[in-house]
């Protein structure tokens, strides 16, 4: 990781790429598309036949002192692996590779003209939160998680095993085996995926459910989990719950939760689909699918459609009094609208400690609200 201090001015940095992979074919294209505030004068690549793409050359790794760059940006999963083939076989100072997760090199522009005072100019920013992100930035760039314990992560190693009956590989989170969809069908992406899980929900992480204590379960309570995934939310509290509802659009993710919970089954009810305020196309509208239960709590991540689900739940909510806790980052005025929605509802509200930038797709045709953003609230009867 680059610990150098990074200025997006005039200049426009020089890049070799390294990995023409899924990812860092994403990166040429997205590179073609948006306004950039980098060159990239190559590609590099260990295993690729291509001798250029999209008018890119792509060069072996031992041709990279041919060119002239400022950086080496690592777009594959295989970072830890390049980082050292660089350093030792070529020699690369570590302080001029630096690992980067598509999209943010193209976010990244956006935060600088944001708090250019900030980081450029060395203005005290207006909190201490906002104050240890900037810090980062200046030394790092931009990542989703502008802290150390990024770094922290990204030289683990967790492990993964290959079940061969259902094809799927799986790691442990909290004492159990969790499998992951089949997306993941090599050792490298599982543990990618895996260390990612454990980031995540580290206690300094603003992604933490369960950080200091603001979000609690309790034995025998029956809840709901809304954008279940790999199901890491639900297998931190499945020895304490009575009941919980693991809802998913993705039927991989699905078909990876039935494995992991098949010791659980009496607990735990998979149900796939979308979560909303309708039922056209089959979606899952809480107040209805759940009118007859007692529900204690309710987590939901889905990519920005809390505010539709909220919408097909006040009457679970206004009967239940459920606690809370929901994801707001993925759109912009998501922790002040659901806020404000749930304390007009008698909630008291709390936000995570810290913040993340949201790096989907659909943020790099709305740079204008990048910026970074509260990623969870807890809400709980005021």
């Amino acid at each position: 990781m680059s610990k150098q201090e990074y200025n997006i001015g005039e200049i426009m940095k020089k890049v070799i790429l390294f990995g023409i992979g899924e990812n860092g074919k994403k990166v040429i294209d997205a590179y073609l598309k948006y306004d950039k505030w980098f060159e990239i004068v190559a590609i590099a690549d260990n295993s690729s036949d291509l001798k250029e793409y999209k008018g890119i050359p792509v060069i072996k790794p031992d041709r990279i002192p041919v060119f002239s760059y400022d950086e080496i940006w690592i777009s594959t999963i295989y970072y830890q692996e390049v980082t050292k083939q660089l350093t030792d076989e070529l020699h690369i100072a570590q302080s001029a590779i630096r690992y980067i997760e598509y999209p943010m090199p193209f976010l990244e522009k956006q935060i600088y003209k944001k708090y250019e005072d900030e980081i450029e100019k060395g203005k005290k920013c207006k909190s201490d939160e906002l104050q240890e992100v900037i810090n980062y930035v200046k030394g790092n760039g931009v990542r989703m998680y502008c802290y150390p314990f990024f770094d922290e992560y990204a030289k683990k190693d967790y492990p993964v095993f290959f079940d061969e009956d259902c094809k799927l590989y799986y790691g442990i989170y909290a004492g159990h085996k969790i499998y992951l969809a089949k997306t993941y069908n090599t050792p490298q992406k599982a543990k990618q995926y895996l260390r990612y899980i454990y980031m995540e929900q580290d206690k300094r992480s603003p992604h933490c459910y369960f950080a200091d204590d603001n979000f609690q379960i309790e034995k025998g309570e029956m809840g709901i989990d809304i954008g279940a995934a790999e199901g890491v939310f639900a297998l931190d509290i499945i020895d304490k719950v009575d009941q919980i509802y693991l809802i998913e659009a993705d039927s991989d993710w699905c078909e990876a939760l039935a494995l992991t919970f098949q010791e659980y089954r009496e607990k735990v009810t998979i149900i796939q689909g979308y979560v909303s305020d309708s039922e056209e196309k089959g979606q899952v509208v809480l107040d209805k699918r759940f009118k007859d239960l007692k529900i204690d709590f309710v987590k939901m991540d889905i990519e920005g459609a809390e505010e539709e689900a909220l919408r097909g739940a006040w009457d679970l909510i206004k009967e239940n009094m459920p606690k809370l806790a929901i994801c707001t980052y993925h759109r912009m005025l998501d922790y002040q609208d659901i806020s404000r929605q749930l304390s007009e509802k008698g909630y008291l509200v709390k936000s995570s400690k810290g913040y993340v930038i949201c790096q989907g797709e659909w943020e790099l045709d709305h740079l204008e609200d990048v910026d970074f953003r509260r990623a969870l609230l807890w809400a709980e009867r005021a």
